[in-house]
């Protein structure tokens, strides 16, 4: 019989790796955010991420370089801008994949938050924080018998969870009321 629930120290290690990176550049000013409509916009994009890569795994390339690891973080750090401008302009996502791996990522969000997100280096700092994490736990018996997809999509979705918290700050900043958040 198949366990239905599981504790993972591995993902919490990872996702506490991602809040300390955060924390440490200074980027966010309170709480994060909880939004059914993000949450929902989060799920979206990384079943699209992941039927993406299993196609690349299909093909016998499993392996992610780390500058294709880095373009996966500014990719959802993006998106996550993405979905905050969708969210306050009611707006559904229609999330591309362009960029996903190349690192020549678009970005398709409110202005503000364009200029805001190429300004600080949440995804960098986040990127060098899992790459880092990754490295010290090589040797970590539970980390090699995962596979390996799942510590590095716990880290993106803590990027994308702390880019939405980012990207909603800013906006409010500059005044803007968010629906639902």
């Amino acid at each position: 019989m198949a366990k239905e629930f599981s504790r993972s120290v591995v993902s919490q290690a990872v996702a506490l790796a991602m809040v300390e990176a955060v924390q440490k550049g200074g980027y966010l000013k309170g709480a994060m955010v909880a939004s059914p409509v993000l949450a929902e916009a989060e799920k979206e994009l990384f079943v699209k991420m992941l039927a993406r890569l299993d196609e690349r795994r299909k093909k016998g390339e499993a392996e992610l370089t780390a500058d294709e690891i880095s373009s996966l973080f500014t990719f959802v750090y993006a998106k996550a801008a993405e979905a905050v401008t969708n969210l306050v302009n009611s707006q559904p996502n229609n999330f591309d994949l362009l960029g996903m791996l190349d690192g020549k990522v678009p970005i398709y969000a409110d202005d503000r938050l364009t200029g805001y997100f190429k300004k600080i280096n949440l995804a960098a700092d986040c990127a060098q924080a899992y790459l880092d994490w990754h490295d010290a736990n090589a040797g970590n018996e539970a980390l090699r018998s995962y596979d390996p997809m799942l510590p590095l999509f716990e880290a993106l979705k803590w990027c994308f969870r702390l880019s939405c918290t980012a990207a909603v700050e800013k906006l409010e900043a500059d005044g803007k009321v968010i629906p639902g958040v």
